[in-house]
């Protein structure tokens, strides 16, 4: 099958789906394209890993501005560029756009085209700064393409409530792929290690910080956890680090509180702690859950429904109320003394990530959904 994949960006969690998905479909002998926008804009740009990693996999990639901008005078570069470069719309069997503008920028290239090319779209996630105006385009134009694509239930409910119609849409969880062995260790993972080997519980807060994530939560928790009990909190991630610091020092919990900002490589410190703990007000579907499951890691996460649907209370996880840093607190003393429980909750995260969760599944998912659109 003959695949163009069109993206505003190679970033975050969507950008490492959709260069594990190019991977995948390559090895099954798929030829496949990839086009991205050249310039970035704040907090928007080109991971320059994942751009490494289809380069090393013989996949075509261009970046060309823009399918981030709205404006069509912005989009009519990678218009011509498909036209002239890739043989246009009709070069391929499916063109699979993963957001609202790629999705409009594949639709006007089959109609410029004059022949049936079906377009599949994947919703990664529904941004909060649209204006009305926006979201409704984006509904609009969800509603126009063949196939519709979100990686949660929860996804698919958030859509319908917005307007977007659910006959052509379907659910495809993310796959990701087993982690390599570590060929370096830097000074955080020493310090984990050697937490570890002193009896502390380790624990893992990955994500931007900010009001979403709730980082503060678990500081919250960490000084109320029980008398006696020694827990390390080692949150990886970019923003802004000075509330969050001045929080840990007003409760007493300055010492426990690690905080390493943004690593390339966020699963390498997943893989030395205890537990991964999301206490977040809102999600997506996050790959550090399904990381976790594939690594064995138990995940704490709070209540919340995109939380809830991955993580089974008691079975590979435990779920909090989010604003109960109380409950939090509790949860993380039974887990620092009693272990025996953490080894059945990796079990069966383990068993979860290869039933549901593997890069394998993800790509059958989504060749199921071509074939359908055809």
């Amino acid at each position: 099958m003959r695949i163009l994949h069109l993206t505003t960006f190679l970033q975050g969690g969507a950008g490492m789906v959709i260069t594990s998905l190019a991977e995948a479909q390559v090895r099954e002998g798929h030829a496949l394209a990839v086009l991205t926008s050249r310039s970035g804009a704040p907090g928007y740009g080109n991971y320059p890993a994942y751009l490494d990693r289809l380069a090393v996999a013989g996949i075509r990639v261009a970046a060309v501005d823009s399918l981030f901008d709205r404006r069509l005078e912005a989009q009519a570069p990678v218009a011509h560029y498909l036209d002239d470069a890739l043989g246009g719309a009709g070069a391929f069997d499916i063109l699979h756009a993963h957001a609202a503008v790629p999705g409009a920028v594949a639709r006007a290239a089959v109609r410029r085209s004059g022949r049936r090319v079906p377009v599949l779209q994947t919703m990664h996630g529904w941004g909060i700064a649209k204006t009305p105006a926006q979201s409704a385009a984006d509904v609009r134009a969800m509603n126009h393409v063949d196939r519709l694509v979100v990686p949660a239930r929860t996804s698919a409910a958030l859509l319908q409530s917005l307007g977007v119609r659910t006959a052509h849409m379907a659910v495809v969880p993310y796959g990701v792929a087993p982690a390599p062995a570590p060929t370096v260790t830097d000074i955080h993972v020493q310090h984990m290690r050697a937490w570890r080997r002193q009896g502390d519980l380790v624990v893992c807060c990955i994500g931007t910080l900010g009001e979403r994530k709730n980082q503060a939560l678990l500081v919250e928790a960490l000084a109320r956890v029980a008398p006696g009990v020694s827990i390390q909190a080692v949150f990886v991630g970019d923003g802004p680090v000075d509330s969050l610091r001045r929080r840990a020092e007003a409760l007493g919990v300055a010492d426990r509180v690690h905080l390493i900002g943004y690593q390339p490589d966020a699963r390498l410190y997943l893989r030395e702690s205890h537990l991964l703990a999301l206490p977040s007000r809102g999600e997506g579907q996050p790959l550090a859950v399904l990381e976790a499951f594939c690594d064995g890691v138990p995940v704490l996460a709070s209540r919340i429904p995109e939380l809830a649907e991955l993580v089974e209370d008691g079975r590979t996880g435990w779920l909090f109320d989010p604003e109960d840093a109380g409950a939090l607190a509790a949860v993380l003393s039974r887990a620092a003394v009693a272990p025996g429980p953490m080894r059945a909750l990796a079990a069966h995260a383990r068993a979860t990530y290869h039933d549901r969760f593997t890069v394998e599944r993800m790509v059958a998912g989504y060749l199921h959904e071509y074939e359908r659109a055809s």
